[in-house]
C-alpha cells in the first residue's frame, strides 16, 4: 500500500529532470538591431526571451512571428529559425542554449512543441522569474553569467511544469503523466526500473487490460510500452555509467538478469557496447 501512496504523490516533474537533465548556457544579452539565423541543431534548443521589440522571429512552415512586447520564445530541438529586427528598430534580447543530454531525442524535449510562445503578460509565475532574469542582465554585479544560466535552468523547469499542469499536452511523456491511469504505469516504471517488468503487470497497475493498456499507451506517449520501459533503463544506465559504477551493477540497477542481456539491449539501442558509449562520451 505504501507503494502506491508514494506513486500517487510523486513529484512527476522532478522525478523526469532529475534522470532526463538539461543545461542552459546565455550567448547573448544586450540590444540587437540585426539579423541571425539558426541552423537545425537537434544538439540544444534555442531559448529567446524578448525584453522588448520588436523582433520578427521566422521558420519554415510556420507564419512568421512578430513580438513587440516582452515574452519568451523557445525551440527546445533546435528548429531551424531566423530572428530580424525591422530596419531603423532595435531589441533588447537574452538568448540562451538549452543543451538537453541526449538532444532532441531527450523526453523533456521530445515532450514540448516545435516553438513555444508566451508573453509575459500571461506567464503567471513564470513571469517573476523572468522579470528577476531580466533584472539580473542588466546588473553590472559580479557572478551575472553564473546566475544568469542558473535562472535558465529555473525558468525550464517551470516551463516544463507549466505545460504539465496545462494538460493540453496531446501526446509525448507529459501528456502520459498527465493521464490518470498511464500514470500509474508510468510512475512504476520510474520509480523501480530495477523490477521485472511486464506487460501483464503495468497493464494491471493502469486497471486496464493488455491490448487496452498497448493501444492507449501508444496513442498518448507515442510509442509501445515495452519500447518506453527499454528506453527508460537504458537512460537510467547511461546516468549510472556516468558515475563510474561497473557493468555489472548497472545491469542490476537497469533492472536486467545479466550483463550480457544488459549488454545486447544497450548495444541495440544506442549502437555501441556500454563500455565503447562511455568512452566515446568521456571527452564531451
Amino acid at each position: 500500500m505504501s507503494k502506491f501512496v508514494i506513486s500517487q504523490n510523486m513529484d512527476k516533474i522532478s522525478s523526469l529532470v532529475g534522470r532526463y537533465s538539461f543545461r542552459a548556457r546565455v550567448f547573448f544579452n544586450g540590444v540587437f538591431c540585426d539579423a541571425n539565423a539558426f541552423p537545425e541543431d537537434p544538439s540544444a534548443g534555442q531559448l529567446h526571451l524578448v525584453r522588448a521589440g520588436p523582433v520578427i522571429f521566422r521558420q519554415d512552415g510556420a507564419a512568421p512571428l512578430r513580438v513587440d512586447e516582452a515574452a519568451m520564445v523557445f525551440y527546445p530541438r533546435g528548429s531551424a529559425h531566423t530572428l530580424e529586427v525591422p530596419d531603423g528598430a532595435s531589441a533588447t534580447l537574452l538568448c540562451a542554449h538549452i543543451s538537453f543530454e541526449d538532444g532532441g531525442a531527450n523526453p523533456l524535449a521530445r515532450a514540448l512543441p516545435d516553438c513555444l510562445y508566451q508573453p509575459l503578460a500571461g506567464m503567471g509565475v513564470l513571469r517573476q522569474t523572468l522579470e528577476l532574469l531580466f533584472a539580473e542582465a542588466s546588473s553590472p554585479n559580479q557572478g551575472r553569467d553564473v546566475i544568469l544560466d542558473r535562472l535558465c535552468d529555473v525558468l525550464m523547469v517551470q516551463v516544463l511544469r507549466n505545460e504539465f499542469d496545462k494538460g493540453d499536452m496531446s501526446i509525448g511523456l507529459l501528456a502520459g503523466l498527465a493521464d490518470r491511469q498511464l500514470s500509474l504505469a508510468l510512475a512504476a516504471i520510474h520509480e523501480r526500473a530495477h523490477e521485472p517488468w511486464q506487460l501483464a503487470s503495468l497493464a494491471r497497475l493502469a486497471c486496464m487490460s493488455r491490448a487496452r493498456f498497448t493501444e492507449h499507451f501508444r496513442n498518448v506517449v507515442g510509442m509501445p510500452p515495452g519500447e518506453y520501459l527499454t528506453r527508460w533503463r537504458i537512460g537510467l544506465a547511461q546516468n549510472l555509467l556516468r558515475k563510474g559504477l561497473p557493468v555489472k551493477v548497472v545491469s542490476a540497477q537497469a533492472g536486467y538478469t545479466s550483463a550480457p542481456a544488459f549488454t545486447r539491449a544497450f548495444t541495440t539501442m544506442v549502437g555501441s557496447s556500454p563500455r565503447q558509449w562511455l568512452k566515446d562520451a568521456a571527452p564531451a
